[in-house]
Parts: C-alpha cells; sequence; structure tokens
C-alpha cells in the first residue's frame, strides 16, 4: 500500500450493548462516559504515532483531561464520538495494534482501580461456598476481557464506507455465559456464580453482602444482581480518579488518567418532578411550611431505614430549581434534595420500597411512611396539582453525514460545524433544565421533563442548521453545507423499565424520524405503564409552523412565539380556553380516542376525494357536541375550537422529509393519510400526564 494519503478508521463498541442497558440514569451516564473515555484513550494512541484526527474533530478539553493536562473544568459528560478518521499519511510505521492494545490497557485499568476499591466486598467469605472469591474473580476476568469490539481499517483516500465494510466481517466473539445472568447487562452472568443445590440463597446471600458493604451506600440493592462490566459501570466514579497509566506507542509513550467525578446523576423521578418542584418553590409560605412537614416525615422514616435518599439529589439540581430556590429564603438546599421517587404518592404505598431487609417488617416504618404520604397528599391538595409521572428521553443525530463526507472539499465545513455544535450542547440543555448524558459529533442524549423536552429538541435542531451555516460561511471557499438534525422524544412514566427505553428510542429515531418520516424530522412516543399509548412524527417545517401560530394568535388573541411547536401552542391555547371557563373538559381522554378512531375511518374517504378537510372539521365537531361540551361554548368559542381542529388536523397528516443534497423540503406526496395520534400526544401535553389512567 502507498505511504500517500492514508488513513486510519476506527471505531469502539458495542455502543447499545453498553450504554443503552441501564437499569438507573447513572447507568446509562456511565456506560456513555466510559465510552467516550476509552475512545479518547485511542485518539491519543493515534496522536502518538504522530497520527491527526481530522473527522469528527475531537473535545480538546476532553483530550487534555485524559492526559491529565490542565483545564478549566473537568468534563462530566461524554463528548468524545466511538467513531473517528485520522490521516496517518505522516506516521513512521503506524501501527493500528497500539490503538486497541491502548484501549484494552485502559479498560482494565478502570476495571482494576473498581476491584481494589470493593477488593473487601467482592472478596468476602462466604458461609456456603468455600471458593466464592476464586468464582467472582474467575467471572471479572473474563467479562473484562472480552467485551470490547474493536473494528478498523486503513484506506488510500477518504473512503467514509470502508470502516462498515470492516465491521460487517463480525470478527467480534463474546465471552460464553453460563449460570443465572445479570439484572442490567443482558445475557451475562452475575458475579456470584451461584450454582447447584441452593443457588438462590447462595447468589442471595453474596449480594446481600455486598450491598451491606460500608462504602457501598445507596449504589447496590441487595436485589440487584450484576455482572463485572455493570458492577464497573455503576462504581467506577468512586475511584476513576486514580487511573493513571503510562502507555508505549511504537517507540513514544504518553499517559493516561482518570479525574474526579460526581457521585450523582438525577433520577428520572427528579427529572420527571422538575416543573411541578419549581412551582412548589415559587408558591406561597403556607405551601412551604408544608413542603417542610412533608421532609419532616421523610426525615422518620430514614431514622428507621438510611437507604432512604433524603439527600441523594443534592448535586443534581438543574437551574430552574437553583434559581427559584435562590429567590426563596424561607428553602434551603436540605429542603429539596430527596430522592425524587418520594414525590409520587405510588412510592409510599408500595411499604417493599421502605424496608431495609424485606425478610423483616417494621410497623414504625409503616407508620412513619404513612405520615409521610398524608402529609404529600395534603401538600398535592395545597398546590392544586400534582407532579406529572412521566420524564423525557431526547435522542437527536445528524441526517444524511455519510453522503455529505463522500466530498472532500466538505468534510473540513463539516467537521468545524459539528465542532461547534457539540460546544453548545450543553448550555442548551442545561438552559431547558435537562440533564445531559452525551454530546459529540451530531448525536446528543439528554434526560429532560415532559415540559422541557420539546423546546430544547427545537433549540438544539435550530443550533444545528446554524452551526453548519456558519461554518459553510467562515470556510471561505464558497462551498455551503447543508444538514438537519432528526429528534426522538420517549415521553415515559417513571415506572417504565428504564433499558426497555434507551432501546426504543434509537427505533424511534432510525426507523421512523429518518426512516419513515424522511429525516428531518422529530417522532414521538408515549409509555404508560400499560404499554405504547401513541407515535406521532412530522418534518420539523411542520412540527414548527409560523403560519399556524399565526393563525392561534390571532383566532385566541395570544402571543405565542413563533418557533414554538404548533403541537405545544395546540395545548396552551385549549389550556387557556379552559381558564375562561372551567365547565368545559377540552381535554377529555375519551374524545381524543374518538377522534383517532374517526380519522382512521375518514382518511381513505379524504385521499379518494369524497370528503375535504372542510367537512373533516365539521366531523370533529359532531363527535365533540355528542361529548356535552360543545353546547356550553358561546359561538366565538366554538370558532376557535374549528380553528384548533383544523391545526390539528394538519398535524395528523403523514408529511415525510424529501432530503435533496443535504437540504430538506416537504415531499409533495406525502400529507395524504390521517393518523389522529396528534390528538393523544396533545392531550399529554395538555395535561401534563395527569390524566385518568397516567396517574402514579
Amino acid at each position: 500500500m502507498s505511504q500517500e494519503k492514508q488513513y486510519f478508521h476506527f471505531t469502539l463498541g458495542p455502543v447499545q450493548g453498553f450504554v443503552a442497558q441501564a437499569r438507573r440514569t447513572r447507568d446509562f451516564w456511565a456506560g456513555s462516559f466510559l465510552l467516550s473515555w476509552l475512545s479518547a484513550v485511542a485518539i491519543k494512541a493515534v496522536q502518538a504515532q504522530g497520527g491527526n484526527i481530522i473527522f469528527p474533530i475531537p473535545d480538546k478539553s476532553f483530550l487534555a483531561a485524559v492526559s491529565g493536562d490542565a483545564v478549566e473544568t473537568l468534563p462530566e459528560q461524554g463528548g468524545i464520538p466511538n467513531r473517528f478518521m485520522a490521516d496517518v499519511s505522516d506516521c513512521n510505521g503506524f501501527d493500528a495494534q497500539v490503538i486497541t492494545d491502548a484501549v484494552q490497557q485502559a479498560w482494565q485499568a478502570v476495571c482494576h482501580q473498581v476491584w481494589e476499591h470493593d477488593r473487601a466486598a467482592l472478596t468476602q467469605p462466604h458461609k456456603q461456598v468455600v471458593d466464592q472469591a476464586e468464582i467472582t474473580r474467575h467471572i471479572w476476568d473474563r467479562q473484562i476481557s472480552h467485551f470490547w469490539d474493536m473494528n478498523w481499517v486503513i484506506t488510500e483516500g477518504k473512503d467514509p464506507s470502508a470502516l462498515d465494510k470492516r465491521k460487517n466481517l463480525r470478527t467480534h466473539i463474546p465471552s460464553v455465559e453460563d449460570g443465572y445472568k445479570c439484572m442490567v447487562m443482558e445475557g451475562y452472568q452475575e458475579l456470584s456464580g451461584a450454582s447447584g443445590k441452593r443457588s438462590g440463597s447462595k447468589r442471595r446471600e453474596f449480594w446481600l453482602n455486598i450491598s451491606s458493604y460500608e462504602r457501598m451506600g445507596l449504589d447496590l440493592k441487595e436485589d440487584e444482581q450484576l455482572s463485572a462490566i455493570a458492577y464497573v459501570k455503576r462504581r467506577f466514579v468512586h475511584s476513576f480518579h486514580k487511573v493513571k497509566l503510562k502507555i508505549d506507542s511504537v517507540g513514544n509513550s504518553f499517559t493516561i488518567q482518570g479525574w474526579k467525578l460526581s457521585k450523582n446523576v438525577p433520577s428520572v423521578g427528579y427529572m420527571a418532578s422538575v416543573p411541578w418542584l419549581k412551582r412548589v418553590l415559587q408558591a406561597q409560605e403556607n405551601i412551604h411550611e408544608q413542603l417542610i412537614d412533608f421532609n419532616g416525615h421523610i426525615g422518620s422514616v430514614h431514622d428507621h431505614n438510611p437507604s432512604i435518599g433524603i439527600t441523594s439529589e443534592r448535586r443534581n439540581h438543574v437551574d430552574g430549581i437553583k434559581k427559584a430556590l435562590n429567590c426563596n429564603p424561607s428553602l434551603s438546599l436540605e429542603d429539596i434534595s430527596i430522592d425524587g421517587q418520594l414525590y409520587f404518592k405510588s412510592f409510599w404505598e408500595n411499604l417493599n420500597n421502605l424496608y431495609p431487609d424485606k425478610r423483616h417488617k417494621y410497623s414504625k416504618i409503616e407508620e412513619a411512611a404513612g405520615n409521610a404520604k398524608r402529609s404529600l397528599l395534603k401538600l398535592y391538595d395545597l398546590m392544586d396539582q400534582r407532579p406529572s409521572p412521566y420524564y423525557a428521553i431526547l435522542l437527536m443525530d445528524g441526517d444524511s453525514l455519510g453522503k455529505q463526507m463522500s466530498h472532500e472539499e466538505r468534510q473540513p465545513i463539516i467537521s468545524h460545524a459539528l465542532n461547534k455544535f457539540t460546544k453548545k450542547v450543553s448550555s442548551i440543555v442545561k438552559a431547558h433544565d435537562g440533564f445531559l448524558v452525551y454530546a459529540g459529533g451530531d448525536d446528543v442524549l439528554a434526560i429532560l421533563s415532559l415540559d422541557d423536552a420539546l423546546p430544547a429538541a427545537v433549540a438544539l435542531q435550530q443550533s444545528y442548521k446554524d452551526c453548519f451555516e456558519q461554518a459553510s460561511l467562515e470556510n471561505g471557499t464558497g462551498v455551503q453545507v447543508h444538514s438537519s438534525l432528526s429528534g426522538a422524544i420517549n415521553y415515559c412514566h417513571i415506572g417504565t423499565p428504564l433499558t426497555q427505553v434507551l432501546s426504543d428510542s434509537h427505533d424511534l429515531l432510525d426507523n421512523v424520524a429518518k426512516e419513515g418520516t424522511g429525516r428531518n424530522a422529530l417522532a414521538v412516543r408515549i409509555w404508560k405503564p400499560s404499554g405504547l399509548a401513541t407515535q406521532w412524527s412530522l418534518p420539523w417545517s411542520k412540527v414548527l409552523d409560523k403560519d399556524a401560530i399565526a393563525k392561534l394568535n390571532q383566532c385566541f388573541q395570544v402571543n405565542i412565539e413563533e418557533n414554538t411547536p404548533v403541537i405545544s401552542a395546540l395545548a396552551e391555547v385549549m389550556a387557556y380556553q379552559k381558564t375562561t371557563d372551567s365547565n368545559i373538559s377540552v381535554f377529555s381522554s375519551g374524545f381524543f380516542y374518538k377522534t383517532r378512531e374517526l380519522m382512521k375511518r375518514v382518511s381513505s374517504m379524504q385521499q379518494s376525494g369524497m370528503i375535504n378537510t372542510e367537512q373533516v372539521v365539521g366531523l370533529l365537531l359532531a363527535e365533540y357536541y355528542q361529548s356535552g361540551q360543545f353546547g356550553k361554548m358561546s359561538h366565538a368559542q366554538r370558532e376557535q375550537l374549528t380553528e384548533v381542529f383544523k391545526i390539528l388536523i394538519e398535524q395528523s397528516k403523514d408529511f415525510r422529509s424529501e432530503i435533496v443534497d443535504g437540504q430538506a423540503f416537504i415531499d409533495k406526496t406525502s400529507g395524504k393519510n390521517l393518523s389522529g395520534e396528534a390528538g393523544i400526544f396533545l392531550r399529554l401535553l395538555g395535561q401534563k400526564g395527569l390524566g385518568k389512567g397516567d396517574l402514579d
């Protein structure tokens, strides 16, 4: 192979297997962070050999932290993509094996520190198993040594597809796992390795001993049984700062290290409760007194069960909470730092949540829990609202960048645009009171409240477009690169298993927003405890329809910002209509479900020209009249509702995008079918997940 124009392409995985398999938000974040850190190690190994990373441009502060160089702020979130391309043309004897060896050594160093930190717990004597420590260590070494799947290829010329072809060879062979399986990482054996007679009791004793370890804190419950991989994800934050390793690289060497990380990330219960908690902090003094009373009862429960997290969210508060607290001298940080799930009635109704040892019940805990629940319900009454039991996972990804990268003159623009965008993501998510899990290249992963997810997605996609426009102008060559950002929002009940939702988010983004809606789109799913409630997707130009916003402003005499999502604006004006007449129940669940069925029935009629939009509006009005609400309205209110239905029908059509050289347009052949799913989404936003069947 010629030594001219040689490019090294690298990818580290499994991404889904490592990141998306999570039982807590802490697992979710940890997988993403560790994947970024190991990818940064791979980049450092390339640079140590004289290679130059050309796509994407890596986060300099993250790389500096990995090297132990001084940085203004040590990274808390992953920011290095697991895939990159480097120019290695000027390297003297570039060795790709050094890269994979460096990643393995770094991973082993992290795992070693976790083992040493928890050695006393992992190797403690077992009453029923003589060689327990040896069994656990054998499982640990097997899983740690055979987890990562690294693929690389060296090409002459920039061929972005070469790495995908290499990955299709599937040479990675995962370890063979027997016995009882991990509760987080599918297919991996849990660390006790219990087998034979009384294997269940052996396993329970092993994990009860570990969960009771004095250093464990709230990291592990007695019924959580983990593999080595999942255990490292759960515990690495306690020892990551001790990681320091010198790696040889073809005559050169470089040092990598970890740093101190926060031991807390916000729970899904906390993220769901953020809008309600802000309103509590902004409320009157009597509500603050009731909040303090509630906290006092939680303290009583904590006295009997220290695992109840009375300060567990102390380091997790979002900006909106901090600002509300700063304006409220009657409350302190301690008043709102409790575990987010404690704000929900359902937690107090399941007494199994409260017993430190489920084999022994305590009447004093039950009494204290009953008092806490009654105090919480009184707080609900004073607020005239309870926290929404829904939170949101936001996943976003750039569209068709592979095709754009095939044009070599566009590659510098794309790299700089993505670098600009990555630097802005954290502040955008933070401004919307979200928790950023990962931002690297064109990928974003964040957790937000029901109220904040859609506005955050809007802001991110606008920033993404702006960054490409700016990078094109700054390039100075006259070359313009256009790109769009598709998004997926999964609105999830706090009782929905996190692993299920994370896996589903990628399906929603890839198969609905991108493939189904043609890219430059937003796709939404709502998961209730009973399962999937609805799925809705539209191109961004329909999600953000300025003409529809102008009509609503004129019709309702309101002042909704023009970049507000239409579905959010509809929820706002319908809520406004209800406040003008409390006897009108515009968010009747039965009506919206009937509307969905009606739209399905008339869709084929509309396609064939048998019925037009005005007639569909008439049918919806007739359906609403049957609900008994229409007769209560004035003539002006009926006209307003007619306009709402017209816009809702437009939001219910199956529009698709058409991408031409990175620019997105509405496919003129789309928008012929009606689904009615927009109404179900509208209802959730309007009622904030507090309708019948939605409550915790």
